[in-house]
């Protein structure tokens, strides 16, 4: 008889919790995905106080622990601005015998024991995992972890963005996009997204298809003013052109933390979930992940969690009142 899906939604600061929780099970081999894993600072010097150093240090108390016996890799972006900080944190898990691999990936990431996998939008940095929005999935299944790891392996043998198609439900790199274009298309009665940036022409007007069909639209959308400014300020533009389009039910993040999530929820019964924002180099140029669900249990109980984030900082930016 198959083993049933079992999946939980891992919110916010749940993550380091169930990260460690998970990792403590693990008894043959973990596999990891990470575009930022940062137990120091980019000049080298460590922090052990932070929540990636707990991390670190856990991964190593599991290789100490079972030694050969199990099998720890990391694959990590090696080319954008991260990596002078995930250096450092290489340099600590290498003395522990974990096998590490620097490459491209904005994917992220833990497969257990070739069963279990914490997948979705939280980087390995102390602002992701203890202040901002950010939603994942814990799913015990081995199917999914077998795709995640045939994904993990595509990077750690030197695939590239565009080189591998996945078995559902998982997504590789941009074929997420055309995946949402048509969940948004076939939509019957509601569309509730969380991004954190949102500059893509295609995407944008699928909404506005979607409004002029009726469908009930609400999005939740990162905004602050000290980080990565050109792509706030277009997501922001982004926004506004789907107020214009008559989709009101919009809402900004707080400024002091990051919205980071990525997700959109069809119906209250779907999902899409993963790594890329949903830019055109998300798409065409970094190595993402989503995972796509028909389960209107996981679907509903994230819709929850939107609501309430909404609720919580309307007063913050609310579109329709501008």
């Amino acid at each position: 008889m198959a083993q049933k899906t079992d999946i939980k939604l891992v919110l916010n600061e749940a993550y380091l919790p169930v990260l460690l929780d998970l990792l403590d099970r693990a008894r043959s081999n973990i596999d990891i995905l990470a575009y930022s894993f940062a137990i120091g600072s980019a000049k080298g010097i460590l922090s052990t106080k932070n929540a990636p150093y707990k991390i670190a240090e856990k991964l190593v108390e599991v290789k100490k622990k079972y030694g050969k016996k199990i099998s720890i890799r990391l694959y990590v972006e090696g080319l954008r601005e991260t990596v002078t900080r995930n250096k450092t944190t290489v340099d600590f898990l290498e003395k522990a015998g974990i096998e590490i691999m620097y490459g491209s990936t904005h994917a992220k990431g833990f497969c257990v024991d070739n069963r279990y996998l914490l997948f979705g939008s939280t980087n390995l940095t102390n602002q992701s995992i203890l202040k901002n929005y950010e939603t994942n999935l814990l799913i015990d299944d081995p199917h999914t972890a077998q795709v995640f790891d045939q994904y993990f392996m595509h990077l750690w043998n030197g695939g590239h963005h565009g080189e591998i198609k996945l078995d559902s439900p998982m997504l590789a790199d941009g074929d997420f996009k055309d995946v949402l274009i048509e969940m948004i298309d076939t939509a019957k009665t509601s569309l509730d997204f969380s991004i954190y940036f949102f500059i893509h022409s295609e995407i944008e007007k699928a909404f506005i298809r979607a409004a002029q069909r009726g469908i009930k639209i609400s999005g939740f959308i990162h905004h602050h003013n000290s980080f990565a400014l050109w792509y706030v300020r277009r997501t922001r533009d982004t926004a506004m052109r789907l107020i214009k389009a008559g989709i009101t039910d919009l809402h900004f993040g707080p400024g002091h933390l990051f919205t980071h999530s990525k997700y959109l929820i069809k119906d209250e019964k779907e999902i899409l979930l993963g790594t890329g924002n949903w830019l055109v180099e998300d798409v065409k140029i970094h190595p993402q992940l989503y995972i796509h669900l028909k389960n209107p249990k996981l679907a509903r109980d994230l819709l929850k969690e939107l609501k309430k984030q909404i609720n919580d900082h309307r007063s913050v930016y609310n579109f329709a009142e501008k």
